[in-house]
C-alpha cells in the first residue's frame, strides 16, 4: 500500500492499543472486588507488557528467518483474532451472568 495508508494504519493501531489498555483499566476495576483490584490489574498490565516486550522480538525473528514480512502480519493477525474471540468469550460470559443475577439486572457494567 501507499506510504500515507500504512501510515494512517499505524496511527489507527496505536490509537487502538493506547485505548484498549485504558478500558482494561477500567474493567479490571470494575469488576474485581477491592482486596483483589491491585493484583488483577498488576496481572492485566503485566500481561500487556509481556506482549510488548515479545512482539518485536518475534517480528525479527520471523524476518531474521527469511519469512518475511508477511509471516509478521500473519502471525500478530493471529494473535488480535484471538484475542477478539477471548474477549467476545468473556462479553458473552459477562452477558449471562449479568442476566441471570436479580441483584445486577438493574447495572450495566458492560
Amino acid at each position: 500500500p501507499p506510504v500515507t495508508v500504512v501510515y494512517l494504519m499505524l496511527v489507527l493501531a496505536g490509537v487502538g492499543t493506547h485505548g484498549t489498555q485504558c478500558l482494561i483499566i477500567a474493567a479490571v476495576a470494575s469488576h474485581y472486588p477491592g482486596h483483589l483490584r491491585g493484583t488483577a490489574l498488576g496481572w492485566a498490565l503485566g500481561t500487556g507488557r509481556i506482549g510488548a516486550v515479545a512482539a518485536p522480538q518475534i517480528g525479527g525473528l520471523l524476518l531474521a528467518a527469511g519469512l518475511g514480512v508477511n509471516s509478521n502480519f500473519l502471525a500478530f493477525a493471529g494473535a488480535a483474532a484471538i484475542a477478539a474471540v477471548l474477549l467476545a468469550a468473556v462479553g458473552l460470559k459477562l452477558k449471562s451472568k449479568l442476566s441471570t443475577s436479580p441483584s445486577l439486572t438493574g447495572a450495566s457494567n458492560v
